[in-house]
């Protein structure tokens, strides 16, 4: 049986429909997956797609997007982009995808077509039924996952606690023994301050919140934690490979050095879904959109790792 992977389009005003087409060519043939792609075929063919005998367009054409303008993001595009995200997640509840890689989306267009959510994460969480999910980046030499996420630093800092740390911890390590495979997986985690509170020198979350969180975290998961550590010397060793999972405490702290060693090659995975979810790094891009100048390598990447992931995901069944 095939896995079948559900592909958005993204916001059709975006990089999305570039990169999508330029990836699928670039892909390796995948004689066991079928990619399912949804969004507008005329958008797709003016980026120069193609039928191919692994790909089935869903062709969600939308009265408004006659007039749409690269660049130049409306109402009309965000209903569509919303609209291919719902096809996805129909197709999912209905046993038609086994994988799902989302193109970029604006948050802040979708909000103006009622669209509430924070973004895909928390979106996808809600229509399939996740309890918890967390954020994940993934190279062939960095995993990053972030124990807090949308939120303004100060807010943070507040969020970081032992039970916050702990429910993060232990849904990262299911997912890297069921879904990565790893039998005996290695999670270095941050400190939250520099040179990680310097025994409470610069600050005592280390000490009342995140160690505490460890030392219970290797209780349940046979050792598997270490840290917390300065960051900056973490993501060094981490690149070296002396960890398979970075914890970080903060979105910026994750995403710079993620992003500087991994931006064309990183891909965004949302752990503790019922199925794969995938996505390129970057956003929509639009100041480049319909340029021709769109980078496809985090794109290919994420299709290449839907692919693994849900392989492994059915042979594990």
């Amino acid at each position: 049986m095939k896995t079948r992977i559900a592909v958005t389009m993204g916001d059709p005003a975006g990089i999305g429909a570039e990169v999508l087409v330029k990836a699928l060519r670039r892909l390796k043939p995948q004689a066991d997956t079928e990619f399912h792609l949804i969004g507008d075929a005329c958008i797709l063919r003016r980026h120069g797609f193609r039928p191919a005998a692994r790909v089935c367009l869903h062709d969600m054409a939308h009265a408004g997007l006659g007039h749409l303008h690269p660049g130049k993001p409306s109402r009309a595009g965000a209903k569509a982009a919303y609209g291919y995200l719902k096809e996805a997640v129909r197709m999912v509840r209905a046993g038609q995808a086994d994988g799902l890689v989302t193109a970029p989306i604006s948050k802040e267009v979708l909000r103006s077509v009622g669209f509430r959510w924070a973004g895909h994460t928390e979106f996808l969480a809600h229509a399939l039924g996740a309890s918890q999910v967390e954020m994940v980046f993934v190279s062939s030499r960095l995993r990053v996952v972030l124990v807090t996420r949308h939120m303004s630093l100060a807010c943070a800092v507040r969020a970081v606690k032992k039970d916050r740390i702990v429910a993060c911890g232990l849904l990262i390590y299911d997912f890297l023994r069921r879904t990565c495979g790893l039998a005996s997986p290695r999670i270095a985690v941050c400190g939250l301050n520099p040179h990680a509170g310097e025994k409470g020198l610069f600050g005592k979350e280390e000490i009342t919140q995140i160690a505490p969180a460890v030392k219970q975290l290797n209780r349940l998961c046979r050792g598997a934690f270490s840290g917390p550590a300065a960051a900056d010397a973490l993501f060094h060793r981490a690149w070296d490979g002396a960890c398979d999972m970075v914890m970080a405490m903060y979105h910026d702290q994750g995403l710079i050095p993620f992003k500087m060693t991994e931006f064309s090659r990183g891909v965004h995975v949302t752990a503790g879904l019922p199925v794969v979810r995938t996505s390129p790094v970057h956003g929509t891009a639009y100041d480049i959109a319909g340029k021709n100048k769109a980078d496809e390598g985090s794109m290919l990447a994420a299709l290449e790792l839907a692919c693994d992931l849900a392989g492994l995901r059915r042979a594990d069944r």
